[in-house]
């Protein structure tokens, strides 16, 4: 009978764990397999440090979680293919870039019907100095934090996601999405807030003026700090986060220096559930 190997260490009061006793270059257990699973659902995201992993371990990894996804939304400078791996994507960034992926608050493809279900990202060369951090939020804990009179009016509301919004102005094939600002996750059945300011354009049920006031209070409520944690990132790192429940932007403060990860993003099963 397979025994626990993995540690679980929450990092942030509402978000974040640290796992370890795993080693990703090798195959895992159906036990390990579970308790990580059971760890993203309970804390949104969890980082593994230390670990050296070629393309084909990525994706090993990936696969335990379910089928993968390729990038929508078209090729850009931020973010490119890598032959005979589709559905990873090498982010580099150095002194010559123009923009990097991710500066903004956002959940991964969420212009998309059925948005990813998680991403992982493997960071292989890092700024100095500890430049290049990443933020997650909780958008449980936003949601909750809400007083009760605006969970009741934003819950029948959809909003429009448009990957227009966000992508490299070379890209192409922008795709667009109609989802509840408000959702449900499938699996702990938890109330979300699902709105960002890297994709989401308007509020469909609402006039240009009144939705435009109140998708600029979501914005800096979702962003607030009491609800985030923020991951320093080593050589060698790995990120998993639940795409569904969580939000993420990346910090361009390294500029000139080389940043260089690898992600791949998991498919989502359904569409956003409506609350009711």
């Amino acid at each position: 009978m397979e025994t626990a190997t993995i540690t679980v260490t929450p990092i942030a009061p509402h978000i974040g764990a640290e796992i370890g006793g795993v080693d990703l270059r090798e195959p895992l257990g159906p036990h390990q397999v579970e308790e990580i699973k059971a760890a993203l659902l309970q804390h949104g995201v969890v980082f593994f440090r230390n670990q050296r992993i070629e393309f084909d371990q990525h994706l090993r990894l990936a696969k335990y979680f379910g089928s993968l996804q390729e990038h929508a939304g078209g090729d850009g400078t931020a973010s490119q293919k890598i032959d005979g791996f589709p559905e990873i994507r090498r982010q580099y960034f150095d002194e010559k870039s123009a923009r990097v992926s991710g500066e903004t608050w956002h959940t991964d493809q969420s212009c998309i019907d059925v948005p990813p279900k998680a991403s992982i990202l493997y960071q292989q060369v890092v700024p100095p100095n500890g430049g290049g951090d990443t933020l997650f939020a909780s958008m449980y804990a936003a949601y909750e934090a809400l007083s009760p009179r605006m969970q009741a009016f934003l819950e029948p509301l959809t909003a429009e996601h448009d990957g227009a919004h966000a992508y490299d102005l070379t890209a192409t094939g922008h795709p667009k999405a109609i989802h509840p600002v408000i959702t449900r996750h499938p699996e702990t059945g938890r109330k979300i807030l699902f709105v960002s300011p890297t994709f989401t354009t308007r509020i469909v049920e609402l006039p240009k003026k009144e939705s435009d006031a109140v998708l600029g209070f979501l914005f800096e409520h979702l962003a607030q700090p009491q609800w985030q944690v923020r991951f320093r990132w080593t050589e060698h790192s790995v990120a998993l986060w639940d795409n569904r429940c969580t939000q993420h932007c990346a910090l361009w403060d390294y500029w000139p220096n080389v940043r260089l990860g690898y992600r791949i993003i998991i498919k989502g099963t359904e569409r956003p559930l409506p609350v009711s």
